[in-house]
């Protein structure tokens, strides 16, 4: 672990726990990196009620989910002493952050490119009706 990390507390106001990570550029202690992760990946995630009530910027969704993604991996290898519950929290943010970069990497299908034929569609309907 970086020994930086180590000499700093958490950022969070009444929390005098050690950091065990930062995210956002500010050190945070495992349960509260933890929360700030699953809280970031509801606002962002496209499948979620709070991602439709905001845009969202796909390139900081991007640049989050990969922070996010590399300092659960660095804490899950490099953290002493983590319970069965924080490696379970650890790899759902791996595995949701995941899902999260296949989604924004998808095309995008909107209502009107639904809607209209792609150019190999139209040929093949015409092809057929020759």
């Amino acid at each position: 672990m970086d020994t930086k990390l180590e000499e700093r507390n958490c950022r969070v106001r009444g929390c005098n726990s050690a950091a065990a990570t930062s995210l956002d550029q500010q050190s945070f202690c495992l349960n509260h990196f933890l929360l700030r992760c699953y809280a970031r990946l509801e606002a962002v995630d496209p499948r979620g009620k709070k991602s439709r009530e905001e845009r969202v910027d796909l390139a900081a969704m991007r640049a989050f989910i990969e922070e996010c993604s590399r300092r659960a991996l660095e804490v899950s290898l490099q953290a002493e002493n983590l319970t069965n519950r924080e490696r379970a929290r650890l790899l759902d943010i791996l595995l949701w952050a995941s899902e999260l970069f296949l989604i924004s990497r998808a095309p995008r299908v909107t209502p009107e490119s639904a809607a209209t034929p792609s150019a190999d569609e139209a040929r093949r309907s015409a092809s057929r009706r020759s």
